[in-house]
């Protein structure tokens, strides 16, 4: 079950410790209660991007920015040596969008990018996230992602990579996450996305959406419930796959197993909605007897840095390549998942657990991903987990106050959500900041 590595969830856990602030939705502006400040920026329409900079991108077809044709602009060029490559230094085209400022009206402690990008072979996209300091000055540039869609090395696809190292007076990034240090919490952020072809190419990748999650973390209770808002048992029928039946599986991708919850959960959803790999892509797969999609996700959300799968945003960005559009976030409760889920919207959520802490589970984990499916009457949530031996064992309903708890302690609430275009996402909760 594991999927990141523990200086990333214990930096993040030192920091969430006792602060689960629970909504109800009908009360979820009262007085007393709590409320997180969590907000995601989003920018998913040609109207979004155009109140950034462009600078050598237009804008795409239907939504976000991409390439212009080779031969109609001069584009600027950097180098760079993948690597996990060869060694070899190759040059690039690039065009870049930068948000306009974005005043969050909190200090910032984390944020987290994610995107939905079309990156045809050899192209690709860089994320970077910055803030603004209460004096006035910006942090520097950090890089949140390196992404592309590809794994065909051989005609130029680079290795998709979170970028370590990066710290420094003001910030660390925990592979996919900016973590501001105490007393440098930034007060407004800008989002960055650059687009990349080989010099000389006419292939035109493109960046349709871009979503910044930032939340600062306010001192809250953790043995505080949220209230049951659907009243009955509602369950989606999302396929259950199993991770451990793929032990042993691609061993140069962690040997499947406990590292694949993560794209086993993204296939859950991803099937769900009908969206399937191709038979052609899967005949790629070798050595899976059952269910090669999960193999497949894993091997294209692959984080060669990190070594692992369970990169949030990388997952987000793979699921996107089968038309679904996809972010990460965070949410304060499972009163605001059941407003997902009646809509027909299964979520995606990470966390770990002592087994004293959730012991219906039966086991414990430093970092889990699952699948919420729906709740019964009783308001307990019905997971597809896919920590099972067997898809037959894959759905699992666990104590709503222990996972609660243990979801909003370990990880503030992570979520993925994955929709067909045009599915519209239920509303946001009143008198809270906006997290979807």
């Amino acid at each position: 079950m594991k999927f990141r590595h523990l200086i990333s969830v214990g930096a993040i856990a030192v920091l969430m410790a006792g602060l689960l602030a629970p909504v109800a939705s009908a009360s979820a502006g009262d007085d007393d209660t709590h409320q997180k400040m969590i907000t995601s920026t989003h920018w998913d329409s040609r109207r979004d991007f155009a109140h950034g900079t462009s600078d050598g991108v237009r804008p795409a077809p239907h939504s976000g920015v991409t390439l212009p044709p080779s031969r109609s602009h001069r584009l600027p060029t950097l180098t760079y040596v993948d690597p996990f490559g060869d060694g070899a230094e190759r040059t690039y085209e690039y065009g870049t969008w930068t948000s306009p400022v974005v005043v969050p009206g909190y200090s910032i402690d984390e944020a987290i990018v994610s995107w939905n990008a079309t990156t045809p072979t050899g192209t690709w996209v860089e994320s970077s996230f910055r803030g603004r300091l209460t004096d006035g000055t910006w942090t520097k540039w950090y890089v949140m992602g390196r992404w592309t869609s590809g794994a065909d090395f051989g005609k130029g696809d680079i290795h998709r990579t979170s970028v370590d190292g990066q710290g420094d007076e003001h910030a660390n990034i925990w592979t996919d996450t900016f973590s501001a240090r105490t007393g440098q919490e930034p007060e407004a952020f800008q989002t960055r996305v650059r687009l990349l072809r080989p010099e000389g190419s006419r292939a035109r990748p493109s960046v349709e959406a871009v979503t910044t999650l930032t939340n600062e973390y306010l001192e809250g209770s953790d043995d505080v419930t949220s209230a049951f808002t659907l009243g009955k048992q509602v369950e989606l029928d999302v396929p259950p796959y199993a991770q451990n039946i793929h032990s042993g599986e691609y061993p140069e991708f962690g040997g499947g197993g406990e590292v694949w919850c993560s794209p086993t959960s993204t296939a859950m959803v991803q099937y769900y909605w009908g969206k399937r790999v191709p038979t052609r892509e899967l005949a790629t797969i070798e050595g899976v007897p059952q269910d090669p999609q999960v193999a497949y996700a894993a091997i294209h959300a692959w984080d060669y840095t990190y070594e692992g799968a369970g990169n949030w945003p990388f997952n987000a960005a793979y699921a996107h390549r089968f038309g679904l559009d996809s972010f990460v976030t965070r949410l304060r409760s499972l009163a605001e998942a059941e407003r997902f889920i009646a809509r027909g919207i299964p979520v995606i959520v990470s966390l770990s657990w002592d087994l004293e802490e959730m012991p219906e589970a039966g086991y414990d984990t430093d970092g889990h991903l699952m699948v919420i499916v729906g709740f019964t009457a009783e308001g307990d949530p019905i997971l597809n987990d896919p920590a099972a031996n067997s898809n037959e064992n894959v759905r699992s309903i666990y104590t709503r106050e222990n996972f609660e708890k243990v979801w909003q302690n370990s990880t503030n609430g992570i979520a993925y959500i994955y929709t067909p275009q045009g599915k519209r996402l239920p509303d946001n909760v009143e008198g809270v900041t906006p997290n979807w």
